[in-house]
C-alpha cells in the first residue's frame, strides 16, 4: 500500500511539473484603445509597428466585425492583434495584443512602405532654383559682347539701374539692338527681306 501512494504521488507530481510549462508559456494580453472617427472602417490602430491582417469576421456580441492582424516579422515575432469597435463607443477602436514583440521598433523608411503603419513618406523638396532674372544678363552678355566694350558698358548701366528685373531686361534689349545695328550683314539682310516685302505688296495691290 505504500509503494503505491509513493507512486501515486510521485505521478500526480509529474503531472503538475509538467504542466507548469504550459502556463509560463502563455501569451501576455494587453489591450490598448484608440479614439477614432466612426465613419472610418478600416480597423487600423497605429501604434509604431507592421501589421499584416490575415482576417475578419463578425461576432456575435458586437455588430462592428474584429480584424486579425499578425506583426509582419512573423514567424520571427509571433504577436498578433485583434481590433474591433467598442460596443459601448463606436468612436472608440480596441486592440488586444497577444504576445510581446522580441524585435526593435521599425525604422521610418519600413513605416513609410507599410500600409498599416500611420507615417507618410515625406517627399524630398528639391532645392530652388535660381531666378531666371540672376542668370539672364550673365548669359546674354557673353553671347552679345563683340569685343569686350559691350559687356563694360551693359555692367555699368546695370550699376546705375539697380536690381530691378525690368530696367535690367531693357538694358539688355538696347545693347542687343546696338549690336545688331553694327553687323553690316545683319543690316544687309534685313534691307533685302524688307524690299523683298515691299515687291510682294506691290504685286497683290496691281492684281
Amino acid at each position: 500500500m505504500i509503494g503505491f501512494s509513493g507512486r501515486a504521488e510521485s505521478s500526480s507530481s509529474d503531472e503538475e511539473s509538467s504542466k507548469r510549462p504550459k502556463e509560463s508559456n502563455k501569451a501576455k494580453i494587453s489591450r490598448a484603445c484608440v479614439r477614432t472617427s466612426p465613419s472610418d472602417n478600416s480597423l487600423i490602430v497605429r501604434d509604431g509597428y507592421q501589421w499584416r491582417k490575415y482576417g475578419q469576421k463578425v461576432t456575435r456580441d458586437n455588430p462592428s466585425p474584429r480584424a486579425y492582424f499578425k506583426c509582419s516579422f512573423a514567424p520571427t515575432c509571433p504577436v498578433k492583434k485583434k481590433v474591433q469597435r467598442s460596443a459601448e463607443d463606436p468612436s472608440i477602436l480596441v486592440a488586444t495584443y497577444e504576445g510581446e514583440h522580441n524585435h526593435a521598433h521599425p525604422s521610418p523608411a519600413e513605416l513609410s512602405l507599410s500600409p498599416n503603419s500611420n507615417t507618410i513618406a515625406t517627399p524630398r523638396s528639391s532645392a530652388p532654383s535660381p531666378p531666371k532674372s540672376s542668370i539672364t544678363p550673365t548669359v546674354t552678355l557673353e553671347l552679345m559682347q563683340p569685343a569686350g566694350t559691350l559687356a563694360m558698358a551693359a555692367e555699368d548701366q546695370t550699376k546705375k539701374a539697380g536690381d530691378s528685373p525690368a530696367a535690367i531686361q531693357q538694358i539688355l534689349v538696347q545693347q542687343m539692338a546696338a549690336s545688331l545695328t553694327r553687323d553690316p550683314n545683319f543690316t544687309a539682310a534685313l534691307a533685302a527681306a524688307i524690299s523683298g516685302r515691299v515687291v510682294d505688296q506691290t504685286r497683290i495691290e496691281k492684281w
